[in-house]
């Protein structure tokens, strides 16, 4: 908050709280380098690391504390885990060396890169669990069923990988022997390739995940339709895996949502209608679908900053908007259990309702309509001039922490992820593109999320 001017040109002021505030973070930043001295002299290796206040305080404290004791006693580090109070504040410790190691979103790496020299060292993964799913088109003579693809050639997704692609080769060796793979770089691709090359390709291979009926997401089918309408119709599924593969996920998206009735099939009819951006800080509720719309040349009339996803899908809901912008991610596990069905912005209101019916017509009246570029998960970084053997014994250490059932549950609560992966600074550059397209800059989110933790406090206090 800036000082107020005191009347007849006195000096700026804070207020008492917040000056304290400002001394007991410093003094809290003093005696961890105080504290990290004494043992370093004392023949321990030392680290501090900190977590971003993105999830309740006391959680992170308490499982970072959890992680810090693991590696402590499984590799003879001594770490400091800690939680300030400010994306800055994490930041600003990377650069001073107040800080070794940070647990940060994308944006706030950017920041700690350019300004101060961070590392990212590693990127958080998340699971989705997905089918796989093989396509044909319509019409007489055309397969229906994996035996007719004996001896013929199959658009074969490259995103379908590991355990998922083990499972379809199987299915398909034993019931369509013979059958040729034609490589295609995505679902979509392959889909592409089944629908324009009719004398290719006898059907597609795609990864699948449940959807609305109208969404233009889930696979490649639905995926394509946006690109080539009608697609769709001249294409089936004629097989799907039983069981559903847990797959990794480091990244999740940004999503143009319009209700089914709204005449919306394409982003260009947006064009000078009302829209909903979640905030102007959102990566995928503003900065990746702005450049989206901008990329497609739509110009939008009244800007509606609605202040959080559910309020995106509730304004495009009750059609105060054509359309909204929010995050997408494919469904896993939880949504299962929870019978939300999806993992997008939709699920958030979908809990609210009551049967499988309620919520099933919901995804039938809001939509998805297309999807931006990927977003990259948080990042794991270290300082500048941090000591590679020193950071390889953390890694070794990290990675058998989250081979434990409490490590991983721990790690869930700190990061909302399961498994940590090497990475280095290139994997952020269509990230920075991105930002360069929509106008706006790292420090301006950094400084947006800022305001919001601010005004959070501020609100917390006076509740009490």
């Amino acid at each position: 908050m800036e000082g107020a001017r005191v009347e007849g040109g006195g000096r700026p002021w804070l207020p008492r709280a917040g000056w304290g505030l400002l001394l007991a973070l410093f003094l809290v930043f003093v005696a961890g380098l105080v504290r990290r001295e004494r043992l370093q002299a004392g023949g321990e290796q030392v680290i501090r690391m900190l977590f971003v206040p993105s999830v309740e305080q006391g959680t992170l404290a308490r499982r970072g504390n959890e992680l810090a004791e693991f590696v402590k006693k499984d590799a003879g580090i001594v770490v400091r885990s800690a939680v300030p109070t400010s994306y800055a504040a994490v930041v600003q410790a990377l650069g001073a060396a107040q800080a070794d190691i940070a647990w940060v979103p994308a944006f706030a790496y950017v920041v700690a890169n350019a300004r101060y020299g961070a590392e990212a060292r590693l990127q958080v993964v998340r699971e989705a669990e997905r089918y796989a799913v093989v396509v044909t088109r319509t019409g007489v003579g055309e397969p229906d069923a994996l035996p007719a693809l004996a001896g013929r050639k199959v658009a074969f997704s490259r995103d379908i990988t590991d355990g998922l692609r083990a499972v379809l080769v199987e299915e398909l060796s034993r019931w369509a022997p013979g059958w040729v793979e034609v490589p295609a770089p995505s679902d979509k691709e392959a889909v592409r390739l089944l629908v324009e090359s009719a004398s290719d390709v006898a059907a597609a291979a795609s990864r699948h995940v449940f959807s609305g009926p109208r969404d233009l997401v889930g696979d490649g089918r639905k995926e394509l339709e946006y690109d080539l309408p009608g697609s769709l119709a001249r294409s089936r599924v004629v097989f799907k895996t039983a069981q559903p593969v847990r797959q990794h996920v480091t990244a999740y998206y940004g999503a143009v949502y319009t209700r089914t009735d709204s005449g919306v099939q394409r982003l260009e009819d947006l064009a000078g209608k009302p829209f909903a951006f979640s905030d102007a800080t959102s990566t995928s509720g503003f900065v990746f679908p702005q450049n989206l719309l901008n990329a497609h040349g739509v110009k939008l009339g009244h800007v509606y900053f609605a202040g959080g996803h559910p309020n995106v899908i509730q304004a495009v809901l009750d059609g105060k908007v054509a359309g909204g912008a929010s995050f997408y991610s494919p469904p896993g596990k939880v949504n299962e259990v929870e019978r939300t069905f999806v993992a997008d912005a939709r699920h958030i209101l979908m809990k609210r309702l009551p049967t499988d019916e309620e919520r099933l017509a919901f995804l039938d009246t809001v939509r998805v309509l297309k999807l931006t570029d990927p977003v990259p998960n948080d990042v794991c970084c270290v300082r500048r001039g941090f000591p590679r053997p020193v950071w390889e014994r953390f890694e070794r250490s990290l990675q058998r922490f989250l081979a434990t059932p409490e490590g991983l549950r721990a790690y869930l609560d700190l990061v909302a992820a399961v498994a940590a992966r090497p990475i280095d600074d290139a994997a952020f550059d269509g990230f920075r593109a991105a930002l360069k397209g929509a106008g706006i800059s790292a420090g301006a989110l950094m400084d947006a999320e800022e305001e919001k933790l601010r005004k959070k406090r501020e609100a917390a206090g006076a509740k009490k």
